[in-house]
């Protein structure tokens, strides 16, 4: 009864409003400058984990993150061993290698007499460069970034914090650093996507800037009984998007952005596998069980109300359903309600592009960063379970579908080294694409053809940034004349965000694998944008982008034709 009232209840607010006016953005002063010299790049410094209830914290809360309440209680940014590492502000230096606050192999604190805040550096590689007492100026060198694993090979990473003065509660250090954080985060962080969904109140935490202080010693805060995404013991392979057929863009289409949704509505959101015009989103009222509702991105409406939240998992083409009961996993077709039940050994298959094969991966314990991989045993079969086949079994392996016979195998190495083979489950047949050190965000195109990946800190310099290659035997990888943050619009092409952290808004590219065009659509004067925690989606046929806006929190749209309901604005 309560998501039947909350369902009316939505229904009814967007029958009467159409445009809602943006919020203001945030005015207040951030007098920190960011605790790494350097502008980001691919070959300095990244986003990797926000402060707060990060998808990496509710996996991980129990091994790491326990004395602070479950929460990640400061944020992440990967960078090489031996990146010069600045004051934030004028301060006095409190502790050198104070290891009982963790963020060991050696750490440093500064106090910030003038702002009652204590900030800590941690995982340097070797003691600061300061002395217990010491002065230090605003911008001044005070240690060296390492790795949490003493390896520089591992992990490197600053893991930085803002304290109160008596060392008891972190606070979110973005509201301290005067930073371009949402361009920061378009960039992709450690896990996807940036923030983890309590079903149960699922608006709350869910933003860079909203996100709870830290009392250590407290109680979790985000131990959520339903959450989305999954679990990592519980995620299925992930898939890539159907190979559809998409218009050619038009070179003189103008783009333009439109409200969607209101009061903060949707943080998590996706579009139907094969129907552009149909949104998914979950929400709810506060402290009340969310639901997953189908919009009309054209009509700008609520068109049904999906069921209860979290939503079920899904095959690439929305026709099969897969539910993992404690380990039982149940397939269902949706035309007919026809159940398959194959034994998985607790595993969330993903299911084929043609509806015919599953995939899982079976771990020998469980995944913890800077520890070595445990085994991870692939294997296929019918969809029902049956004809079942090893694969194959390996420290750190997984696969996903790349087409209706073909798999993408990851097989993680030493440092920080990546291979991906393509195994072809009519024949065995299996070849290397590549291995490469310092790899990120591999996505696969619509259909399997490609992948897109991202390569950091190359030892030449020239090498690092955004790289394409065919999954085919022999194929050469190609880098792009671009950087940023991406998303395929079909299996030739990609809009991509220029990565500028000096802009506090976004524009919109376009570059086409196949004949290199390479062009903006959009402008910081025509049809501005800026796009939260690096989250946004392309339709089905390449024409609309959703996104959730960080001027005022609602979810927009960004679309190449006149919009139909609603008005254009900008965000």
């Amino acid at each position: 009864m309560q998501i039947a009232r909350f369902t009316v209840s939505l229904l009814v607010m967007f029958s009467l409003v159409t445009v809602i006016a943006p919020a203001q953005a945030q005015t207040a002063e951030r007098p920190f400058i960011l605790p790494v010299a350097g502008e980001a790049s691919a070959d300095t410094w990244l986003f990797g984990q926000a402060y707060g209830n990060t998808t990496g914290a509710f996996n991980f809360g129990t091994q790491w993150y326990s004395a602070g309440q479950g929460l990640h209680f400061g944020i992440d940014l990967p960078m090489p061993c031996g990146t010069p590492l600045v004051a934030v502000a004028d301060g006095t230096v409190a502790f050198v290698d104070n290891l009982s606050f963790g963020a060991g192999p050696h750490n440093l604190l500064i106090t910030h007499e003038g702002y009652g805040l204590v900030s800590l550096y941690g995982h340097l590689r070797g003691p600061a460069d300061v002395f217990q007492g010491q002065p230090v100026t605003q911008g001044q060198i005070v240690g060296y970034s390492g790795d949490a694993d003493s390896t520089c090979d591992s992990r490197p990473h600053l893991h930085y914090e803002v304290r109160a003065l008596n060392y008891r509660t972190a606070y979110n250090p973005i509201a301290y650093i005067d930073a371009n954080w949402h361009i920061l985060a378009s960039i992709g962080g450690y896990s996807y996507p940036l923030f983890q969904g309590d079903m149960n109140n699922a608006r709350r935490w869910m933003s860079l800037e909203d996100q709870p202080d830290t009392a250590f010693g407290g109680v979790r805060l985000n131990d959520y009984a339903l959450a989305w995404p999954l679990p990592n013991e519980l995620r299925a392979p992930t898939h890539p998007r159907l190979a559809t057929t998409v218009e050619p863009l038009d070179a003189n289409a103008a783009w333009t952005a439109r409200q969607l949704g209101f009061d903060r509505c949707c943080w998590q959101h996706w579009w139907d596998a094969t129907d552009p015009d149909r949104l998914y989103v979950i929400d709810g009222a506060e402290n009340q069980r969310a639901a997953v509702f189908a919009w009309s991105a054209s009509a700008g409406t609520i068109t049904d109300m999906i069921g209860e939240a979290p939503p079920a998992v899904t095959s690439p083409d929305g026709t099969h359903q897969v539910f993992n009961n404690g380990g039982a996993i149940v397939i269902r077709r949706i035309a007919d309600g026809a159940e398959f039940t194959p034994q998985t050994q607790g595993a969330t298959p993903g299911i084929s592009p043609d509806n015919t094969q599953i995939v899982w991966t079976v771990r020998g314990g469980v995944s913890v960063p800077g520890q070595p991989d445990p085994n991870g045993t692939v294997t296929v079969s019918a969809l029902d379970g049956s004809d079942a086949q090893r694969v194959l079994s390996a420290p750190g392996a997984s696969a996903v579908w790349l087409d209706d016979h073909r798999l993408l195998i990851f097989l993680p190495g030493d440092g920080r080294l990546l291979t991906l083979d393509v195994y072809d489950t009519r024949d065995d047949s299996r070849f290397t694409l590549g291995t490469w050190r310092n790899t990120r965000g591999v996505s696969i195109a619509p259909g399997g053809g490609r992948l897109m990946f991202m390569l950091t800190w190359q030892e030449d310099p020239a090498a690092s940034g955004i790289w394409a290659i065919e999954t085919m035997p022999g194929a050469q990888p190609a880098k792009m004349p671009w950087f940023g943050g991406w998303r395929w619009r079909d299996a030739d092409s990609v809009y991509y965000l220029p990565f500028d952290p000096s802009s506090a808004t976004h524009t919109l590219a376009y570059y086409h694998l196949l004949t290199g065009e390479n062009r903006m659509l959009t402008t910081t004067d025509q049809a501005p944008f800026t796009i939260m925690n690096g989250d946004w989606h392309v339709s089905a046929d390449g024409q609309r982008i959703a996104f959730m806006n960080a001027v005022d929190r609602n979810l927009w749209l960004l679309e190449t034709t006149p919009a139909i309901g609603g008005s254009e604005a900008t965000p």
